[in-house]
């Protein structure tokens, strides 16, 4: 009884609950009672499990105390120009933009949807109050668990909602890009929802990007669900301003043959967090975790995975990579669990750090819980510098020690690109990476 008194009386638990108080009936969907349903259950569950802090073992080397002591505003109306995004915009892409958490259709390049493809916005399907198109919302994320999907549920303002028929393969790919305007400081909660249908294909891609300096804060879950047979690939590129705060959740559940491929950059923002919560349901179901983390100055980014394996043949691949620089400051947290029946699960794991500075910090925590016996299971990481026989080779080649450095830095992060097919969101990436190299001497310093 103590320990939940203790929670209600958090003065940030208090400060959300009054928050939804005071503008739940001006929320999307807040007309229809199955909306309101979940927003309220949602809310009861933060007020009972409250926030994660660092005493929770999930969460212990990420401070959030500077979020909860910062102060955001509710977003407003911000006036961007399409020539604003190109440099954001994957080639040959279905495009939905929102800015500062608003979807906005006329920037959008959503023309000839192929059949079988549906995209919307999520507070335009909660304002019609139509189930159908949301099934599965709030049942793939697990709320009671500790983080924000909870928070986010009560909360949620708009997002993308993409829904590929059974049987439909998707050529060009997906993007979502969610612009944080100029001085914008913003707190947005943004909900998206990706239902793969039966031996359906896509690629859809999240990009998260500033257009100048802003300190706001983007509160993200997304859930998936992939259908027998289906393959999902998905990318989430994370650059926003280093001022910025980013908590970002993908919860997904693969289903019998089916197969999830994630890969994740994250550059941006003074504190980043890329949560995996990953189930595979179905024999034959596969994954592939992929990541890395680019972070300079004093900038904080956190990946963590919690993969459960409940059932047998099914496999799962993680290589996460992190480069620091500066006072950066890195987390790896890979939990893999095996359930009693997940016979011949193959599930592996490796975290690589790169160390540029003597006061940067890498901290990596694979994790194996293994409930089986006839399982091939493995996990390992590495923290280490720049070789230093191998800059002087290049040194006595003709080449500059800056243009050196950075070529052994590209080469070990871009090695996780040769295996994406996509061309178009390869480039994209390559020259994100790039860009962050160009620019090591120009970083933004956080506040």
């Amino acid at each position: 009884m103590t320990s939940s008194v203790q929670r209600l009386s958090d003065p940030v638990i208090a400060k959300y609950r009054e928050e939804y108080g005071a503008m739940n009936a001006r929320l999307p969907g807040a007309q229809h009672g199955w909306v309101t349903s979940l927003r309220d259950n949602a809310i009861s569950i933060v007020a009972r499990i409250g926030l994660p802090t660092r005493r929770v073992e999930s969460w212990k080397y990420t401070d959030l105390r500077p979020i909860h002591r910062a102060e955001f505003s509710a977003g407003a109306d911000s006036v961007v120009e399409p020539s604003m995004l190109k440099s954001h915009l994957v080639d040959d892409a279905f495009v939905a933009v929102f800015v500062d958490g608003r979807f906005a259709p006329h920037m959008s390049l959503l023309k000839d949807l192929p059949e079988g493809l549906e995209f919307s916005s999520l507070a335009d399907l909660m304002a019609s109050g139509d189930e159908e198109p949301l099934e599965g919302l709030g049942e793939i994320a697990e709320l009671d668990q500790p983080g924000f999907a909870a928070l986010n549920t009560a909360l949620m303002q708009d997002g993308g909602v993409c829904r590929i028929t059974d049987n439909v393969s998707v050529e060009k790919p997906i993007q979502l890009v969610f612009i944080s305007t100029e001085n914008s400081s913003a707190e947005l909660h943004l909900r998206n929802l990706i239902v793969a249908g039966v031996n359906s294909q896509a690629t859809v891609m999240q990009s998260f990007v500033s257009l100048g300096p802003s300190a706001g804060f983007s509160d993200v879950v997304t859930e998936a669900v992939l259908g027998q047979g289906a393959n999902l690939r998905h990318v989430t590129h994370q650059n926003q301003s280093a001022t910025a705060w980013h908590i970002g959740l993908i919860a997904a559940r693969v289903g019998r043959d089916a197969n999830f491929d994630s890969f994740v950059l994250s550059s941006g923002a003074r504190l980043a967090r890329n949560e995996i919560r990953l189930r595979l349901d179905g024999e034959g179901a596969d994954c592939s975790l992929n990541g890395i983390a680019l972070v300079r100055g004093r900038q904080h980014c956190d990946n963590t995975t919690d993969l459960d394996h409940a059932i047998s043949h099914c496999h799962s691949s993680q290589v996460y990579k992190n480069v620091l620089d500066d006072r950066a400051h890195t987390v790896f947290q890979g939990r893999v669990h095996v359930a009693p029946d997940a016979q011949k699960t193959d599930a592996h794991q490796m975290n690589r750090n790169l160390l540029l500075s003597r006061d940067a910090q890498a901290d990596s925590k694979p994790e194996l819980i293994i409930h089986a016996d006839d399982v091939k299971c493995s996990h390992g990481a590495t923290v280490g510098d720049l070789d230093q026989e191998a800059l002087f080779y290049l040194q006595s080649r003709g080449i500059d020690p800056e243009t050196a450095r950075n070529m052994m830095v590209h080469a070990f992060a871009a090695e996780l690109l040769e295996t994406m097919p996509e061309d178009s969101i390869r480039r994209y990436l390559e020259d994100a990476m790039s860009s962050w190299l160009e620019n090591i001497a120009l970083i933004e310093e956080a506040a």
